[in-house]
C-alpha cells in the first residue's frame, strides 16, 4: 500500500534528506528485509495448515529485530483473509519493532482491505503516487529505486489486476527514472496462463521486459520461493510468512542486499521445507 513518511519518522529516517539514499552514508548498497504473505488475523491463536501466522511473524519480527536493515518490505496479504480492521491492528502491534527501526514499505494483497489497511498502518514510509482507486507507492533506496504496485482486484478474491491507469502511469513513471536500477513490486504472480494470478501480467510484462532499467519484479501469492528470469528480467517469487500451500516450500523470509549490480538474498526458513535454511542466491542485474 502506498505510505507516506510522518515527521518524526522523516528526521529519524532520512535526516533532512528527501530518500533513502541521502540518509544512508554508504549508498552502495541496501539491505532490504523482504516479508509476505504474513496473513494475520485478528485472533492470535488462527491456524492454517498447521501454521499459526502469528507465530510465525513474531519469530521474523525478532530476526529482523536482531539486524540492521535499510528498510523492510511486507508483499501484500498482510491480512488473513478479509482485511479486518483487527486484523491490521493485529498486524501492526506485532510489526511495531521493525516500524520504529527502519522505513516499511506494504503492497495490498488479495486478501488486504485497501481503507483498513491505510487506517491502521500509521507507520508508513515512501511517497504515494497519483493513481485513481490504487495505492501506489515509490522510494529510492541507496543504489536501487523500488517500485510499489497495487494488484489488489477484491478482497478474498483470488486473481489481481492493476488496471490499465495504472500499468498507464507504471509506463510513465519507468521512462521518465530510465537513468536508475529499478525493481518493481507487485502481490500477484505475473502468470498469464495461472487464472489465480495477475490478469494483465502479459501488459505487466510487455512494459518491464523492454525497459532495461527494471532489474526485477518481487511478487508473492503462491506461498513458494522460486527465481525465474525473462529477457534478462528476474522474477522473484516470495516465501510466505504465514503459511505454505505445500509442503516442498519454506515458510519465512529473505534478507536481500540491492546493489548497482546485483541482488544477493538470503533466504530464512523458520518453518515448512527448511532444507535451504540460509541460502544465498545471488542475481546480476541486465
Amino acid at each position: 500500500m502506498p505510505i507516506v513518511l510522518d515527521r518524526r519518522s522523516f528526521l529519524k529516517y532520512a535526516a533532512g534528506a528527501s530518500s533513502l539514499a541521502l540518509a544512508r552514508p554508504d549508498s552502495s548498497a541496501a539491505r532490504v528485509a523482504l516479508l509476505s504473505d504474513t496473513h494475520i488475523a485478528a485472533d492470535k491463536n488462527d491456524t492454517f495448515r498447521g501454521f499459526n501466522p502469528y507465530s510465525n511473524l513474531t519469530t521474523v519480527v525478532g530476526q529482523v529485530g536482531q539486524q540492521h536493515f535499510d528498510l523492510a518490505v511486507v508483499n501484500g496479504d498482510l491480512a488473513r483473509l478479509t482485511g479486518e480492521p483487527a486484523d491490521y491492528a493485529q498486524f501492526a502491534s506485532l510489526m511495531q519493532p521493525v516500524f520504529h527501526a527502519m522505513p516499511t514499505l506494504f503492497t495490498m494483497g488479495n486478501h488486504d482491505g485497501r481503507e483498513h489497511a491505510q487506517t491502521a498502518l500509521t507507520s508508513r514510509s515512501g511517497t504515494p503516487q497519483p493513481v485513481q482507486k490504487k495505492l501506489v507507492t515509490t522510494i529510492d533506496a541507496g543504489p536501487v529505486s523500488l517500485v510499489f504496485l497495487d494488484s489488489l482486484l477484491a478482497t478474498n478474491v483470488t486473481p489481481g489486476q492493476l488496471g490499465k491507469a495504472q500499468r498507464g502511469w507504471l509506463a510513465n513513471y519507468l521512462d521518465a527514472n530510465a537513468g536508475k536500477n529499478l525493481v518493481v513490486f507487485v502481490h500477484h504472480q505475473p502468470d498469464p496462463n495461472d487464472d489465480g494470478a495477475l490478469v494483465d501480467a502479459e501488459a505487466l510484462l510487455a512494459i518491464l521486459r523492454p525497459r532495461r532499467a527494471v532489474k526485477a519484479l518481487i511478487f508473492g501469492h503462491t506461498h513458494e520461493y522460486r527465481c525465474d528470469k525473462r529477457d534478462g528480467l528476474h522474477l522473484i517469487n516470495l516465501p510466505a510468512v504465514g503459511y505454505n500451500f505445500s509442503d516442498p516450500y519454506p515458510v519465512g523470509w529473505v534478507d536481500a542486499t540491492f546493489s548497482a549490480q546485483n541482488i544477493t538474498m538470503k533466504l530464512h526458513a523458520i518453518s515448512g521445507e527448511r532444507r535451504n535454511d540460509g541460502k544465498v542466491t545471488e542475481l546480476t542485474w541486465r
